[in-house]
């Protein structure tokens, strides 16, 4: 199966830091296996949606993620991008 580059992109996600909650957005970029870029989209959300670093918060709801860019992907890479996280002003 053909490899692919997949963005998420995920916002309204409550973090601790410092013992205050802050709500922030997030990229992340995931390489899969899938036949079409479609099922690359879904497979990279189902693949975010299961790592610990954003599941919600006691009392909070999970993230909204998205798909951004898919595209063909050269190779595997040895271990998967990390996430980049920034403020959500919302």
């Amino acid at each position: 199966m053909p490899l692919f580059e997949v963005v998420v992109h995920g916002r309204g996600l409550w973090i601790s830091l410092d013992e205050e909650l802050e709500r922030v957005r997030f990229d992340v970029t995931r390489v899969v296996d899938a036949v079409d870029a479609a099922q690359a989209g879904w497979q990279a959300l189902a693949l975010v949606q299961a790592d610990r670093r954003v599941r919600p918060l006691p009392g909070r709801a999970p993230p909204d993620l998205t798909v951004g860019k898919v595209v063909p992907a050269a190779r595997m890479p040895p271990v998967q991008p990390g996430f980049a996280f920034y403020p959500d002003p919302e």
